[in-house]
């Protein structure tokens, strides 16, 4: 596969180099619309804008080599571990027949990125297809929530003994996925007794943390979660993988897919670099242009859960109230998703007339795989007859583009990443060009976009009225805290 980019203004790129592995299609990064020339001065971005970036964007590049080169960067290395491919693979060869369902218990990086995998790839109503049409794939159910409603309605319809549990917690210690592994847990027990260990994975930190203590004295199966790789940034680990491979998806391509965009990318210089030109240009539109919210818009339903993988991850490395110098750093655009067509008719009339405070791209397919043409329909009524011969794609195609040509004319500015097509190898690129983008934004606002400081204090006041040991003072401070009055209650 090869990557580029692609504007219409005076700065003009696009990716030449083959990447590794090869191909002749390319993901696209088209920026037009993001620009002064096609949107105007008040909410564009100009080329003196962008050359202006250049020595902040050189520092993104070194601070990452810095970074990578003292193991800190784990993410970056991911695609090229095919070790644990092979051990994935073998392992489902070695359970084969066993189940034909697959739970996951995670929450957070721990589930997002896994359901964007099968949302994408798999048939979006995968789990209920009869066993014949899923070819031997497991179906494949998400615990992502401490919600009774929830748990109750997913163990009403799977069969627990024919069931493979994933539990996955770097650190083994996520209230919320061990709540609802223990309830799992006892319902397994209790149908299969003893031979519970055989349903259960554990996908955790390799040496340290109790779900790992817990892994090897019950000697469950286990993969590993890489120390220095954070949960928003593990969807390539065995998080996405192993789930990955019982849907029947190609883990291969997947990483193959992330190395081509490693390949093309790493560090490249700001104007042949789509991921850290992407940064560029939200963080100019947020420092410079007042924009504030970064609207992740693809044109299909199967790219849907990319758009709640990203906001995790956006939103969670960059929303930070200091930069690594301990200096105040408020900044950062809130990622929200958004879905055409359907969104056209509940967001896309704010986006045009509400405040001019969003930065939007669409996510795009170059081609899709299917397409459905809309018959005869209702010939001598104009208002019905002329989708008649239309393609479901083309109007999918026509509604999108219209869509960019009205928020250009409102000067709002929109950008499209392009994929070639819908398969394990562009999902690959996709996941990792995102998680660039997100690191290069850190970069360039002087933070670290790999820590999540707010919410490890939500955590530990949890932990404190859960009476866990070591966590009385939250408690305390809660009950301090959290002060309410009937005043203010109707």
């Amino acid at each position: 596969m090869r990557t580029g980019l692609r504007a219409t203004t005076g700065i003009q790129h696009t990716g030449k180099d083959d990447v590794k592995g090869g191909g002749d299609d390319v993901i696209t990064f088209d920026y037009n619309y993001f620009m002064a020339d096609a949107i105007g001065n008040d909410h564009g971005i100009t080329e003196r804008d962008l050359l202006g970036m250049k020595d902040k964007a050189s520092a993104a590049l070194s601070r990452m080599e810095r970074e990578r080169k003292a193991g800190m960067l784990g993410f970056l290395e991911i695609p090229f571990d095919d070790d644990i491919v092979r051990r994935i693979a073998a392992f489902r060869e070695s359970v084969a027949g066993k189940f034909t369902t697959v739970a996951l218990i995670g929450i957070g990086g721990s589930a997002l990125g896994p359901q964007a995998i099968k949302n994408a790839l798999a048939h979006l109503y995968h789990n209920e297809l009869s066993d014949e049409r899923r070819g031997g794939a497991c179906r494949l159910y998400f615990f992502d929530n401490v919600d009774p409603y929830e748990i109750n309605a997913l163990a009403d319809i799977i069969d627990v003994t024919k069931t493979l549990f994933l539990v996955i917690s770097k650190s083994g210690g996520t209230t919320e996925t061990n709540a609802n592994f223990a309830i799992l847990f006892d319902m397994l027990k209790k149908k299969v007794g003893g031979d519970y260990v055989r349903h259960i994975v554990a996908i955790t930190d390799p040496e340290s943390g109790v779900l790992r203590k817990i892994a090897d004295m019950e000697k469950f199966a286990s993969f590993p979660v890489p120390p220095n790789v954070g949960g928003r940034f593990s969807v390539l680990t065995a998080v996405g993988l192993v789930a990955s491979a019982f849907l029947g998806i190609d883990i291969a391509m997947l990483l193959k897919g992330a190395r081509g965009v490693m390949d093309t990318y790493y560090g490249v210089e700001l104007l042949r670099n789509a991921a850290l030109l992407a940064a560029a240009c939200h963080y100019l539109f947020d420092t410079e242009k007042d924009k504030r919210i970064n609207v992740l818009m693809p044109y299909t339903r199967k790219l849907f859960l990319f758009a709640d993988w990203y906001r995790q991850l956006w939103a969670e490395s960059l929303g930070k109230s200091r930069d690594i110098d301990g200096k105040p750093a408020v900044r950062g655009l809130t990622p929200v998703p958004a879905l055409g067509t359907i969104d056209q008719h509940s967001q896309l009339q704010l986006y045009l007339e509400g405040p001019n405070d969003k930065v939007i791209t669409f996510l795009k397919l170059d081609s899709f795989d299917t397409d459905i043409t809309i018959p005869e329909f209702y010939t001598g009524i104009p208002e019905m007859e002329y989708l008649s011969g239309t393609s479901l794609r083309e109007l999918n195609r026509f509604e999108e583009s219209a869509t960019e040509l009205a928020l250009k004319d409102a000067s709002r500015p929109n950008a499209s990443l392009t994929l070639p097509r819908l398969d394990a190898e562009s999902v690959g690129a996709l996941i990792m060009f995102m998680e660039m983008q997100t690191a290069y934004a850190g970069y360039l606002y002087n933070i670290n976009p790999y820590d999540q400081p707010a919410v490890e204090q939500g955590k530990k006041f949890t932990f404190g009225l859960l009476n866990r040991p070591g966590y009385e003072s939250f408690r305390e401070q809660f009950e301090r805290g959290y002060t309410k009055t009937d005043k203010y209650v109707i």
